[in-house]
Order: C-alpha cells, then structure tokens, then sequence
C-alpha cells in the first residue's frame, strides 16, 4: 500500500504507512509524535536501545527521535505528529487558536515524560479499545477527504492524547509506590538490624544514609507499619527488651501483642 497522508496547517500531520516504505521526512522529525501499530510485531531500535512492539502498541517520540524497525515487512503504523509552531511563545500563539493549543501542550508533556513502556499496548485495555477505535476512526475520516470531518478528527486526536496523560500519570504513581514500598523495607530492616546491635539510632543519620526526608520516611512507614519513624523504632526496642527477656524472637512479642489485640 502507498503512504496515507493528510495535514492541518500548524496543527498536526497524519500518517498511515508500512514501516518497510516510510522513513521520517526533516520536517517530520522536528515534531513531536505518536506512533500507533496497526499491525504486526517484531522489534524496533531507539537512541541506541532495542525494544519490542506488538498491534496496538504505542511510540512516543521527541523531536529528533528516530526508530528504525525491524520487521517482517507486514507492520503497518499510524503516525500522529503535532506541530511545533506552539512550542515557542505559546501563551501568546494560543490566543489565536485555544481549540488546539492544550492539546498540544498535554501531547508535548507526554512525550517529554513518557512512563509507558515503549511499543507495548496500554496496561489498561479498555483504554487501549478505546485508543484503537479512535485511530481507525481518524483513518477512516481521513480517506474520506472532506473538510468538514477536520473537526472530528481533531477532536479525536484530543481524546486520545487525554486517555495516554491519564495511563502516563497512572503508570508514574505505580512507580512511585513501588520505589516507596522499595524505601520501606531498606528502612525497617536497616532498622531492626542497627538496634539488635543495640546501636543508638539518630534520625538526622538515618534520613542522610536513605538520601530521603523525615516526611517521606513517615509517610513509609505509617503506610507500611501504621506507625511513625520514630515510634516504630520505641517499639521495636521495647519488643527487642521484652524478647530478651522472655528468651523469645523478638517477632514473637510483635505477633502476640498483635494477636491480642484484634481479639
């Protein structure tokens, strides 16, 4: 099949295309972009990395990014790609055209900020239908050549770019609550090992050798124990004095006062 073209004057160019005929013009390169796979799979270089795509995967791409595919010559792709006219003086740009403006901005956010694992389809299926309609959609406007469907299509590029910001942001706090869970356990079990040495435990050091803050340390442990930074380790020495006591793992205290407190 021959390449599908269509454009918006200082908005955005669309693409349809086998990756075996298209190769990014100069003028294509300096946009932002979105690749959509309509087909195939197979695996695809970018800056230097090689990563995997499937049907329905997704590309995001700043200016001057460039993948080069590998494939079985059956991978077809749909390109969305926003205009850079509004990266400069963009408050003042947009007071000429505000219908298109935040979606360009949102579009140019994403890209720079991209959680999405390259090439691979949303997490999130039905956002992924959701997208994948939408993309026919727009290709099925576009073979219609008719002005008037401008604003249909334009209104579903808006769409799709809403539905990826909200599965980017989605992804980033996915993220950070694995790296906080990370944080957690470094933190209880350097803990619990400084004070079965009976080390004294200064907070200032503790925050300095995590590289973290006293209100993200208690915000760690309250999710994780219930209970403060500094309370966690009272209790702790207090359950670490009463299991030498009683010649018991100190554990042993934790599940018994535990026990005996839900029952």
């Amino acid at each position: 099949m021959s390449a599908v073209r269509f454009s918006v004057h200082k908005k955005f160019h669309l693409l349809q295309s086998k990756t075996s005929i298209w190769e990014a013009s100069p003028e294509e390169l300096r946009h932002y972009r979105l690749i959509f796979i309509l087909s195939g799979n197979g695996q695809f270089v970018l800056d230097g990395k090689i990563a995997a795509y499937a049907k329905s995967g997704l590309i995001l791409l700043k200016p001057d990014q460039q993948p080069v595919f590998q494939e079985d010559r059956g991978t077809e792709i749909f390109v969305i790609a926003f205009h850079t006219f509004l990266a400069d003086d963009f408050q003042k740009k947009k007071a000429f055209d505000p219908d298109f403006a935040d979606t360009y901005k949102q579009a140019e956010n994403l890209c720079n900020n991209t959680r999405l694992t390259q090439g691979r389809p949303l997490p999130n299926e039905r956002d992924g239908q959701t997208i994948a309609y939408l993309i026919n959609q727009i290709a099925f406007e576009i073979s219609q050549k008719q002005s008037s469907h401008v604003k249909l299509i334009k209104g579903s590029i808006d769409l799709i770019i809403t539905i990826l910001a909200r599965n980017n942001f989605e992804t980033k706090k996915n993220e950070e609550k694995s790296s906080q869970q990370v944080l957690t356990e470094r933190m209880i079990e350097y803990l619990k090992s400084e004070l079965q040495q009976n080390k004294t435990i200064r907070i200032p050091e503790l925050l300095l050798h995590f590289n973290t803050s006293e209100e993200v340390a208690n915000l760690c442990m309250m999710n994780s124990t219930g209970m403060s930074l500094r309370n966690f380790i009272i209790k702790y020495k207090a359950d670490l004095f009463k299991s030498r006591m009683l010649k018991v793992d100190v554990g042993e205290i934790s599940s018994f006062v535990k026990n005996h407190l839900t029952t």
